[in-house]
């Protein structure tokens, strides 16, 4: 007997599986769409009208839109059933995965009706796709293994067994990648079937394997053993953990014991610990040696050792004992010591004290030398010492030459830093703010007073001719040393006309430094009054101007018997000067020395008690282009370059960390780079606007991956900007950087508005 279902029982079984029906008349090209199709896509029945055309065009994802047209042409010309799984736009949450079915109806051969329903399977979609994503992109290898091998293995598996793809490996039974024994001396199929059948009996294990590459390299993991269900079929879940860093670690620990142990003997020194609760003592097998004894497991006891030190040496040991103990202070001193045989030898002592939770010390640890050889060759030793520290202070002398043109923009950084500071920045910008302060402060400290003398003594300076505006200069220069002006409550004025307004050919880096010596002096010799700099057109024809530069303080003044020594090298007006302001007395003789080189002479005129007066006259030639001055040389608050993308080649932390909060503000899309070498296959991943290229990396440096970019066979890279970040200012390493084809340069450190300036000007209009 035959039935049919009945209306109501087809829409309850519709309503249950929650799936929407559609009908397709082929002699209409009509379509009919239920009421839960369109809820499945968050629309009203009125506001969408059914039909294949509208739902390919208007729904369909378009990448896959081929996955629906192929399907149903494959459904209406060969009778396979139509089931794609596709992205379906929703009105509401965007597109979301679904499962579409459907059969045709065929009358005489050919369609005339086709009914079928669409699935929300996101949810189930996603999960299965971010599973798909943890197994194959995790850097531990993951492998599915059971009794007749592995069954499936993700991309790190492949990549650590040295396979040529999962095809090959999964051929391969997981024994071939074990040796024949492991490090404890059993056989690795024996061990490997205890190993297993401790899972698969606790659920979970976890141990230690040397296991076997493809090319028959060993290396240890971890391994990590869980019993899954696949397919209700249990296999084993394995997960390799490679530790060779660690185990590599752990032998270098082990080295360095052997090593330390060995060197404390061949350098006559030794540890020890002593135990200030129980009184026992803990020496190395050197330490024991050091005082004619045999080594033992322990040192001897306090009280024995007390007996040991010299009696006139006595108190010298108790008084650093105690004060280790009582102010926490670390001892370091030289004593005599009795031996077994009533010799005198001389050690030397270095002790630190050990506190427990409670604050309270409990142990004394350190070492201890035998310098009885040098003590009696000390005087060999002293001497040596006084060629060593004057040796030292040449080097001292000569590394002070060489860094000082790192003090100019040093002290733009730290003047704007503590400016900053004072506009009531952001909790993450103080914290920003914080750390570019203590950083500039404490190198300035190594470097405030150091310049360029070596070079200029040497002929080898030489002066760039490029393009800049005076004005813009001038303002710079007030507003790298402001801050300190407001610090000290003195004022720092800036009296210039418009007709410095203009763009000159010149060194603005050597005219920056020259200036700001003498403005960053004037304010640390002035206690109360101002600063005034001062600049005016002194001639002026078609191709050049001649410029007055003043720079006057109402600072402490020179005595008139001392003028003509300031400018000699490590001179100062005065010895307590040296004492009160600091300084190596090198700022006017390079400033003077740079001027001469220049054509020019610096003069003064001073009075003690009153200030003085430092000027100097410079020529310029006249630039064809005008530079526009920007008021205090401040980036523009509309400085967004938003469209720009940068690769940023660096391998300084701290510079990364400068570098992405600067593109950050100007909006630029980043990637970055660590090395030559990595910077060299993403450029080829990625098309850049601009390369910010350091020279000096790891792996591979800044000439090698630029030259190898220009390479590349698409032209492309030819015309991509590259700028250089070196922190070198040398002419010979510009021109390398010119010579592997770099565009330009940037010199470290530099200003946010320098960076800005190179970076923008290379940016497509």
């Amino acid at each position: 007997m035959s039935s049919e279902f009945t209306i109501e029982s087809l829409e309850m079984v519709i309503s249950g599986i929650n799936a929407g029906i559609w009908d397709w008349d082929f002699d209409t090209d009509e379509q009919i769409w239920s009421d839960r199709f369109f809820e499945l896509l968050e629309y009203q029945p009125n506001e969408f009208t059914p039909g294949y055309e509208n739902f390919t065009e208007l729904l369909v994802h378009p990448d896959d839109k081929e996955i629906v047209a192929l399907a149903v042409k494959a459904q209406l010309e060969q009778n396979i059933p139509y089931n794609v799984q596709v992205r379906l736009r929703t009105k509401h949450s965007g597109y979301r995965y679904f499962e579409c079915r459907g059969n045709a109806k065929f009358i005489d051969g050919k369609p005339a009706r086709m009914v079928g329903s669409i699935t929300d399977i996101h949810e189930r979609y996603s999960l299965r796709e971010k599973l798909s994503v943890v197994f194959e992109h995790s850097t531990d290898a993951h492998l599915l293994i059971d009794e007749s091998g592995i069954l499936d293995c993700n991309e790190a598996a492949v990549k650590m067994l040295r396979c040529k793809d999962k095809s090959e490996l999964l051929l391969i039974h997981p024994a071939k990648f074990s040796p024949e024994f492991q490090p404890d001396g059993r056989r690795s199929d024996e061990k490997s079937l205890e190993m297993d059948r401790n899972a698969y009996e606790t659920g979970y294990n976890r141990f230690e394997w040397t296991h076997k590459r493809l090319d028959g390299e060993e290396f240890p993991v971890e391994v990590t053993l869980n019993p899954v269900h696949i397919e209700n079929k249990k296999v084993l879940l394995v997960v390799w953990h490679d530790i060779s860093h660690r185990k590599n670690a752990e032998e270098v620990i082990r080295r360095n014991e052997a090593m330390l142990a060995e060197s404390q003997q061949l350098t006559h020194s030794g540890s020890w610990e002593a135990d200030l609760r129980t009184g026992q003592n803990y020496w190395s097998d050197e330490a024991f040696r050091i005082f004619g004894l045999e080594p033992d497991s322990t040192g001897p006891n306090t009280e024995l050792f007390s007996k040991m030190i010299h009696p006139d040496d006595m108190h010298l040991y108790i008084s650093h004992i105690k004060d280790a103990v009582n102010n926490l202070n670390p001892a370091s001193f030289d004593l005599r010591i009795v031996l077994p045989d009533g010799k005198i030898k001389f050690i030397h002592a270095i002790g630190k004290p050990f506190v427990d939770q409670t604050g309270r010390v409990v142990k004394l640890y350190g070492a201890i030398m035998d310098i009885d050889a040098q003590k009696k060759n000390e005087q060999e030793l002293i001497k040596a010492k006084e060629e060593a520290e004057m040796a030292g202070v040449a080097k001292s002398q000569f590394l002070s030459t060489m860094s000082h043109e790192i003090r100019t923009p040093m002290n733009a950084v730290i003047g704007f830093t503590h400016l900053l500071l004072q506009q009531d920045p952001r909790p993450e910008q103080m914290e920003y703010l914080n750390i570019l302060k203590f950083s500039a402060e404490n190198l300035l400290v190594l470097i405030n007073d150091i310049l360029d003398f070596s070079k200029i003594e040497a002929g080898k300076i030489e002066f760039e001719e490029v393009d800049f505006n005076i004005f813009s200069l001038l303002e710079n220069i007030r507003s790298g040393n402001i801050q300190k002006a407001n610090e000290k409550g003195i004022s720092l004025k800036l009296n210039i006309g418009k007709a410095l307004d203009l763009t000159v050919v010149g060194d603005p880096v050597r005219l920056g430094q020259i200036l700001t010596n003498l403005v960053s002096n004037a304010v640390k010799f002035t206690e109360v009054g101002e600063v005034t700099v001062s600049a005016s057109v002194a001639n002026r024809d078609k191709e050049f101007v001649t410029v007055d530069f003043e720079i006057a303080d109402t600072g402490i003044g020179i005595p008139a018997e001392k003028i003509g020594n300031i400018f000699e090298s490590f001179t100062q007006a005065t010895s307590d000067t040296t004492r009160k302001y600091g300084g190596s007395g090198l700022g006017l003789t390079i400033t003077k020395r740079l001027l001469e080189l220049q054509n020019s002479t610096i003069n003064v005129r001073s009075r003690q008690g009153e200030g003085s007066v430092f000027h100097f006259s410079l020529t310029f030639k006249l630039s064809k282009t005008q530079i526009a001055s920007k008021e205090n040389g401040l980036i523009p608050s509309n400085q967004s370059l938003k469209g720009m993308k940068v690769l940023i080649v660096e391998d300084n932390a701290v510079n990364i960390f400068l570098m992405k909060n600067f593109m950050k503000q100007w909006e630029i899309e980043y990637d970055v780079a660590e090395n030559g070498l990595i910077a060299y296959e993403i450029v080829q991943q990625n098309d850049y606007d601009l390369v910010l290229m350091d020279l000096q990396m790891p792996e591979m440096d800044g000439y090698e991956a630029t030259a190898k970019i220009r390479y590349l066979p698409d032209p492309k890279y030819t015309s991509l900007p590259i700028i250089a970040l070196t922190a070198s200012a040398m002419l010979d390493i510009k021109d390398i950087a010119f010579q592997v084809g770099m565009n330009d340069y940037v010199s470290k450190p530099f200003t946010p508005n320098e960076l800005y300036t190179k970076i923008a000007a290379y940016r497509k209009k």
